[in-house]
């Protein structure tokens, strides 16, 4: 049997819109977005543990939203002097396909190693 992390999980994977963005404050031409679960693009954050039907997606991210989105964009634009000062939740959910786990179990007997 595999172990069970003491987390809960989110796959943040950017929409069009959020290329559309990081194009218009970088002067770039858009990359083109990825179809949410392909092409490796998302990304996964371990959140604090909650069940299925405990708050919203919103409340759970409600306190780690903005630095998921400044990570995020980090990986596309390094710029910080053109980043968005400030964003919304309507923003974040308008620029990332947001996907929620409530299990996460690990399948490697090792220790996990941060980094």
């Amino acid at each position: 049997m595999f172990n069970s992390l003491n987390r809960s999980a989110v796959i943040i994977t950017p929409k069009r819109s959020f290329f559309d963005m990081t194009a218009k404050i970088s002067g770039d031409q858009p990359d083109k977005a990825a179809q949410p679960f392909s092409n490796d693009e998302s990304t996964v954050y371990l959140i604090k543990e909650t069940g299925l039907y405990e708050p919203t997606i919103k409340e759970r991210l409600a306190s780690c939203f903005k630095d998921i989105f400044y990570e995020e964009l980090a990986g596309w634009f390094t710029n910080k002097s053109k980043w968005p000062k400030s964003i919304t939740w309507k923003e974040f959910e308008s620029w990332f396909h947001i996907s929620f786990q409530s299990v996460v179990l690990d399948t490697i007997d090792e220790d996990i190693e941060h980094e």
